[in-house]
C-alpha cells in the first residue's frame, strides 16, 4: 500500500510539472494594466507640446485616444510628462486611416496614441497563467491579482483600461462592470501565431 501510495505522488508530481512547464525560450516582457486618461484632462502644455511634435490631434475630448503619430516619426513618445503622473504609448499595431476622419498622408502608417498613469495597476506579479485562444489571450490573475483586478475595475467602471506590453497598448477595453473572477482577456489581435508568442511571452514573464 506505501508503494502504491509513493507511485501515485510520484504521477502526480510529474502529471502537474509537466502541465505547467513554461516555454523558457520564449522572449520576456514587461505587462502592465494601466488607468488611462482622457484628452480633456490633460494640461494645455501637453496639448500644445503635441502639436509642435507633429501629432494629428483627435478632435474628441472625451478619448483616450489622444491622437494619431507618424511610423515614421515617434518622437513624441519621448515627451517626459512624469511630473503629472503620465506617460504617453502608442498602439502595437498601425490604425486603419480609411475609418479615421482626419488629414493623413494616405501613404504612410500611423500609431494611435494614448495617455495613461505613469505606474500600472496591474503587473508581472499578478499573473497566474495565460492561454491562446483563437486571437485573444485569456489571462488567468493569482489570488493577490484577482483581488487587485477586482479593486481596479471596481473604481473604474465606465472607464478604459489600456493592456501595455513592453510600452505598447494591446488592448483598450471599457471596464462595464467590477469583474470578481480573476480573469481577463487580450482580445482581436492579427492572428493566432501572436496570441500563441504573446501568451508565451507572459507565461514566461511571471513573476513567482
Amino acid at each position: 500500500m506505501k508503494t502504491l501510495n509513493l507511485l501515485t505522488v510520484i504521477f502526480l508530481f510529474i502529471f502537474f510539472s509537466c502541465n505547467s512547464k513554461v516555454d523558457t525560450n520564449a522572449k520576456k516582457v514587461n505587462f502592465g494594466i494601466y488607468e488611462t486618461i482622457k484628452t480633456s484632462e490633460l494640461p494645455g502644455y501637453i496639448i500644445d507640446s503635441l502639436k509642435a511634435k507633429n501629432v494629428q490631434l483627435k478632435n474628441n475630448p472625451q478619448s483616450v485616444i489622444i491622437g494619431y503619430i507618424s511610423k515614421s516619426d515617434t518622437t513624441a513618445l519621448q515627451l517626459d510628462f512624469s511630473k503629472e503622473d503620465l506617460k504617453l504609448v502608442k498602439t502595437f499595431k498601425t490604425v486603419d486611416t480609411n475609418r479615421i476622419n482626419y488629414a493623413m498622408n494616405p501613404n504612410k502608417e500611423y500609431y494611435a496614441i494614448v495617455a495613461i498613469k505613469l505606474n500600472p495597476v496591474m503587473n508581472n506579479a499578478d499573473i497566474r497563467k495565460t492561454n491562446a485562444n483563437g486571437k485573444n489571450v485569456d489571462i488567468e490573475f493569482n489570488l493577490k491579482g484577482a483581488r487587485k483586478w477586482a479593486d481596479m475595475t471596481k473604481n473604474n467602471v465606465g472607464n478604459i483600461v489600456a493592456f501595455v506590453i513592453d510600452k505598447q497598448i494591446y488592448a483598450i477595453p471599457r471596464v462595464n462592470s467590477e469583474i470578481r473572477k480573476g480573469i481577463a482577456m487580450i482580445y482581436g489581435l492579427d492572428n493566432e501565431f501572436i496570441a500563441k508568442e504573446i501568451s508565451e511571452s507572459l507565461n514566461a514573464s511571471r513573476v513567482e
